[in-house]
């Protein structure tokens, strides 16, 4: 091999080894500060994509137990007010058959005033009980009101709570009070409600207006003014449907009729307890009222046991999901410990070797001595 001060081939391959050396001790720096062994997709490429696909699905499984969870919160809510009411329908059993007995002929009308009683707390449980705004147990979960012609300054849709489907007809008037606008509803039944001193809201801004009596929330601007008139179409209620799986598909989602009415009148109890005659009729409406209550509570059951199976399929799919990126991405530690330690050495041997190859040069000088 010639002798040249030019060109240090044994420098030059020294630095090469070194720089690699650096480089693979670098990697297992970040690997072991980070704990993963994929940082980059230049990692591991198709590691990077599998992984990110899982870890994806990942959140997807969990954004779906937490919907699960509250699916399983709202049946609940729901069996715990049917369950009220058929205590109340039972109690409502054994009224109609003491007063369709001869021996409590002079206690019909205490025993009538219970039944009104009774019936009254039906209908609130009923048109009470919701979940985060959703009614559950009056039939109009899954409702929707739509304004059917533009009304100045009122929303086109409406919240629905109670509210029977069919028209409901809105006109706005002036107010009361100078300067403010009241606004009547009235649904198909006629019954009709009338909301006054209604003060438009700021631009930019808008007011929800409560109409209990009618079951709809309306939203106004400041666009309100008198003289306007529409009608609102309430459709029923139907079929709720829960996301407790990752993908968009129809084995990914769980179903729950709650458009069922709890009310008296959904349960078709009529009549009263003032004659004999009337409460033994009563006693075959209360049993008629107590089996299709019976029949819809059973559906909530078997729906919080479906969710129930369902979380735990979800919380096993999520930890193998886990498991699986833990798998590609994750840095062996003690692996990665070894391959830092062995590449420091060499490093460091690396760098000696680069002083040694560049000291080899200096052995020209000794031709002009």
């Amino acid at each position: 091999m010639a002798l040249t001060i030019q060109t240090n081939n044994a420098a030059m391959t020294a630095l090469k080894n070194l720089n690699a050396n650096n480089m693979a001790m670098n990697k297992s720096l970040n690997r072991l500060s980070s704990g993963f062994r994929i940082n980059n997709a230049a990692d591991d490429a198709s590691g990077f994509a599998v992984s990110s696909k899982l870890d994806a699905q990942t959140q997807r499984l969990k954004a779906a137990s937490l919907n699960a969870t509250q699916a399983q919160a709202m049946t609940k809510m729901a069996d715990a007010g049917v369950n009220e009411i058929q205590n109340m329908v039972v109690r409502l059993e054994t009224l109609a058959t003491q007063a369709a007995s001869a021996n409590n002929a002079g206690e019909l009308g205490k025993l009538d005033a219970e039944r009104i009683k009774l019936e009254s707390a039906i209908n609130k449980i009923a048109g009470s009980t919701n979940y985060n705004g959703v009614s559950l147990l009056d039939g109009t979960s899954g409702a929707s009101a739509t304004l059917g012609a533009a009304v100045t300054g009122v929303s086109s849709s409406a919240t629905v709570q109670g509210a029977a489907a069919g028209a409901v007809t809105i006109a706005t008037a002036a107010g009361t009070t100078a300067g403010t606008f009241k606004i009547t509803l009235t649904n198909a039944a006629g019954t009709a409600q009338t909301v006054d001193n209604i003060a438009a809201p700021a631009a930019g801004t808008k007011a929800d207006i409560a109409f209990g009596d009618i079951g709809l929330t309306i939203s106004v601007d400041a666009n309100l003014a008198a003289g306007s008139s529409g009608t609102f179409t309430v459709t029923a209620g139907s079929t709720s449907s829960f996301q407790v799986g990752a993908d968009n598909s129809a084995n990914n989602r769980v179903s729950l009729d709650l458009s069922s009415s709890y009310t008296t009148a959904g349960l078709g109890l009529t009549g009263d307890l003032t004659t004999q005659a009337n409460a033994q009729t009563y006693i075959d409406t209360a049993k008629t009222a107590l089996n299709t209550l019976v029949n819809q509570r059973a559906d909530l059951g078997a729906t919080q046991n479906q969710i129930a199976f369902i979380q735990s399929n979800l919380a096993t799919s999520i930890e193998q999901t886990t498991a699986s990126v833990s798998s590609i991405r994750d840095a062996d530690m003690a692996a990665e410990m070894a391959d830092f330690t062995k590449n420091k050495i060499l490093a460091q041997a690396g760098t000696a070797m680069l002083a040694q190859a560049n000291q080899a040069a200096q052995n020209v000088m000794t031709l002009f001595r």
